[in-house]
């Protein structure tokens, strides 16, 4: 077993309490979050794009994060120090980058054609 599969199993079988962040896409200014009869989460809104839960039942942290993953307004959740996202989407951090670079590159070359 590789390293991910250990921990994934590690996840599966964890017992108390459990806390952990998701964060939301980019662009996306309001998210709306259900309560379900069959996991208790609770969560906590940090900032725009970040959302933090606790759950008292650690066992149940496999489900809810196939829950979020499958919401498309989701781009990743932390849980503990292991960060899972969909399949070939990059860490948030490198969009971020890559959007500042962007916008960095924009705002030059609109100032070369202003002089």
């Amino acid at each position: 077993m590789d390293p991910s599969q250990i921990q994934a199993e590690m996840i599966k079988w964890q017992s108390g309490p459990s806390y952990g962040f998701i964060k939301i896409r980019l662009g996306v200014r309001r998210i709306l979050v259900l309560k379900t009869g069959s996991i208790e989460v609770k969560f906590m809104f940090v900032d725009v794009s970040i959302i933090m839960f606790t759950m008292q039942i650690g066992k149940d942290t496999s489900e809810l994060k196939e829950f979020v993953l499958n919401q498309p307004k989701a781009y990743e959740i932390k849980i503990g120090d292991h960060v899972f996202r969909r399949p070939g989407d990059p860490p948030l951090e490198k969009v971020i980058k890559k959007l500042h670079e962007e916008k960095s590159e924009a705002h030059d070359h609109s100032s070369k054609e202003e002089l």
